[in-house]
């Protein structure tokens, strides 16, 4: 059997009995899982939706995949609403809460249910089977969703063109169910994840809890001599005989990913990071040894557009042992993320803002008087991270805010070389004459020496940066770029009137009065100047406590943002804010500001 469990056996039954209901309720017969005593996955339902999505693309439509799902939704009778629902939520249950959390999940059904004012219990339930998710899936599972969805919808087609008793004898038989796959499969036209994770939520007995055909094909490679039929060609046949036979061998469950021993035979690369290593460095080497993959379970509290993706992305890039740098325009919860990831993942972390005066006397350290005018040398912020005033090793994150608002290679210095794992001496020694020397944890073969500062291997930076300014600032060389991921974390490209309720939810403001002006508010404002959340979270508070005060909220927090825009662009902004909601703002008032701060139209004297 290749069901998996984590912590307990049967801790993720609740998944597999919302698979063997949608089987039977939805794939056999034509009813529902959310909605009660109706049919949904009926042939009728399931070719509309195929029409409106899978022959609909939208390539052209340069915008969000849920904006683009409720376009092509529009207009459609509750059941496809209802079906569409439910497409999302069997898209759900295989990945597990560290790909895609329980939070965004949920979301995403109750954004479906809004755009046409479905009900549903928001308490179901099988809801509750979406929370802890039973394997990953990666990024790709999120970026490639429209090919995703397009195979449970074409799948169901083809089960539904069959009578009820041939449906039922397709699930039964694992390798008609796995013909049925391959043919859907070749509709489609990609490599989906969808016809890995279908095998294993209909035929769990026989079909291994993963998505991943490299994986699969890795599997057999390093078990091949357990294969008692060497003519068989199907992948998975052969992973069900090298299953049979590792069963009995093991005496126990079979679980390719969660044994270290079986992992450390398909794939050592990864087993090595899963594995407790024996620390190369003697005492104290507690702080810097590796005991797992970094695991980023959710973003905080904070909300984000595509967040499945970027929380896989976040956790992807550090994992790999990227440092990370987090782009974006100002407001966006660059510098709190941040943060969070550093809590979430349990590691002590500093933060600090980024200046033009940053040298390596800074960063690196160098020497200072005592008061009787000994020199000693004095650590800088990155050595700092390494090793604390007690002279114990450490390993606490660097957050650096604005990170390009320093000159990078004049203020960073040795440090270049020690992130890809040289050595370096700095011109520094102790007071009892030491060579003062940087050193990666891979490369320490030998006692660690007081002198010495390990980098650990699983330390990180993690900058930000304000891309509204960033051509102003300080360039960033390829040397240095090339040691960083750069993730966006980006304002919204579509604002929906749901999106500012779930900013709402998180920002504990409740009975909002206020949720379209500022909806249409946001919209105009990131058509001139990209303004993250938090500037719109000062706006909300702003015009509670003033009753609706739109006015005085723009001049506090939204028009200084507007340094360096032009003269005609603020201009049009004014134009098209008393077009659109100049029923709320005092436009005089605004102009008059404007006029004053950003000396429009007056000209300076030579």
């Amino acid at each position: 059997m290749a069901k998996v469990f984590y912590d307990k056996v049967g801790d993720r039954e609740k998944v597999y009995a919302a698979a063997d209901m949608w089987r039977e309720k939805c794939v056999i017969n034509d009813g529902s899982l959310l909605f009660d005593d109706t049919s949904v996955w009926t042939l009728e339902n399931l070719q509309v939706l195929k029409k409106r999505f899978n022959d609909n693309p939208q390539y052209e439509n340069k915008t969000t995949f849920d904006k683009k799902f409720e376009l092509q939704l529009k207009g459609s009778t509750d059941a496809i609403y209802q079906l569409a629902m439910e497409v999302i939520y069997v898209y759900y249950l295989f990945p597990y809460y560290k790909t895609i959390s329980y939070k965004t999940k949920l979301s995403k059904l109750k954004d479906i249910a809004s755009w046409n004012n479905i009900y549903y219990v928001d308490k179901h339930p099988l809801l509750n089977a979406l929370e802890l998710g039973i394997g990953a899936t990666g990024t790709y599972y999120n970026t490639a969703k429209f090919e995703e969805l397009s195979f449970v919808i074409q799948f169901s087609i083809n089960m539904k063109q069959r009578t009820n008793d041939e449906r039922r004898a397709i699930i039964q038989d694992p390798w008609k169910l796995k013909e049925m796959i391959v043919q859907t499969k070749e509709i489609i036209g990609k490599n989906v994840q969808m016809q890995h994770i279908f095998a294993h939520l209909l035929a769990p007995d026989y079909f291994e809890c993963m998505a991943s055909s490299g994986h699969k094909k890795m599997i057999v490679e390093a078990f091949k001599n357990r294969i008692p039929s060497t003519q068989e060609r199907d992948i998975d046949k052969r992973l069900y005989e090298i299953r049979q036979v590792l069963e009995k061998e093991e005496k126990g469950v079979v679980n390719f990913y969660h044994n270290p021993d079986l992992l450390e035979t398909w794939n050592p690369t990864s087993s090595k990071t899963v594995v407790e290593p024996t620390p190369p460095v003697k005492e104290p080497s507690a702080g810097y040894s590796i005991s797992k993959p970094i695991e980023i379970m959710s973003l905080g509290n904070l909300v984000f557009e595509n967040e499945d993706i970027l929380q896989s992305q976040i956790q992807t890039a550090l994992n790999s042992g990227k440092h990370i740098i987090f782009t974006g325009p100002p407001g966006t919860g660059k510098s709190k993320l941040a943060s969070d990831i550093c809590k979430q993942i349990g590691v002590a972390s500093k933060l600090v803002t980024a200046t033009s005066n940053w040298t390596t006397y800074d960063t690196i350290g160098g020497y200072k008087p005592t008061q009787e005018g000994q020199l000693f040398f004095d650590p800088g912020l990155f050595l700092q991270c390494f090793k604390n005033k007690n002279d114990e090793n450490v390993n606490e994150w660097l957050i650096i805010d604005e990170i390009n608002r320093a000159d990078i290679d004049k203020a960073f210095g040795p440090l270049f070389s020690v992130l890809t794992g040289d050595e370096t001496v700095l011109p520094y020694k102790t007071q009892d004459g030491s060579q003062i020397v940087l050193k990666h944890q891979n490369k320490v073969v030998k006692d660690v020496q007081p002198s010495d500062y390990i980098v650990p291997k699983n330390w990180r930076i993690i900058g930000t940066m304000n891309t509204i300014d960033k051509s102003s600032l300080f360039e960033m060389s390829y040397a240095f770029m090339r040691r960083f991921a750069f993730i966006p974390v980006s304002v919204p490209k579509i604002i929906t009137e749901s999106l500012i309720s779930r900013y709402l939810d998180a920002w504990s403001i409740q009975g909002y009065q206020y949720t379209d002006e500022l909806r249409r508010l946001w919209e105009i404002l990131n058509q001139y100047r990209k303004l993250g959340p938090a500037i719109v979270y000062d706006i909300a508070k702003y015009t509670i406590e003033s009753d609706g005060d739109f006015t005085s909220a723009i001049i506090l927090y939204v028009l200084p943002q507007f340094e360096g825009v032009s003269d005609y662009k603020i201009q049009t902004f004014i134009r098209q804010l008393n077009e659109q909601i100049g029923d709320v703002v005092a436009i005089s008032l605004i102009s008059d500001f404007i006029e004053d701060f950003f000396q429009i139209g007056v000209v300076d004297e030579a």
